[in-house]
């Protein structure tokens, strides 16, 4: 009877601790500075930095510009890694994508890569982040 009790709390704690590492990525939550360099076919490549909140809850590095009118969904988390679909709409027409970042504690890369419809025209995001400290405000 000892035996088992013991057994059965042994497989509990293993289990609750693949529970831990299965929860999400290794990501810092915090307030944290995004660069993401924009690549477009017979354009300059461009760069601009903003700072977003990330949560375990919104894992998704998105400028929060109101024009962009973005939709994330599907995202999916395996191990350090979350992937995302997303479509934008707004002044430039629509763009649909996928995403895919890395965290790595405070430190983020990923890459997003869009197609702008009616024009077929490829864009290419490649994001690099560190986290810079708390949040404004409450997580």
């Amino acid at each position: 009877m000892i035996k088992t009790i013991s057994f059965i709390s042994i497989v509990g704690v293993i289990l609750l601790s693949a529970g831990v590492t299965l929860a999400g990525p290794d990501m810092n939550p915090g307030k944290w500075e995004i660069t993401t360099k924009i690549e477009m076919p017979g354009m300059p490549g461009q760069s601009m930095t903003h700072t977003q909140c990330i949560t375990n809850d919104d894992l998704v590095p998105v400028n929060g510009d109101e024009n962009n009118n973005c939709t994330v969904k599907n995202m999916r988390t395996s191990g350090d890694t979350v992937s995302w679909e997303i479509t934008c709409g707004g002044q430039g027409g629509q763009m649909d994508g996928t995403g895919e970042i890395t965290y790595n504690g405070d430190t983020m890369k990923g890459k997003m890569e869009m197609t702008m419809k009616g024009m077929n025209m490829k864009i290419k995001n490649i994001f690099s982040g560190k986290r810079i400290g708390p949040c404004d405000g409450p997580l």
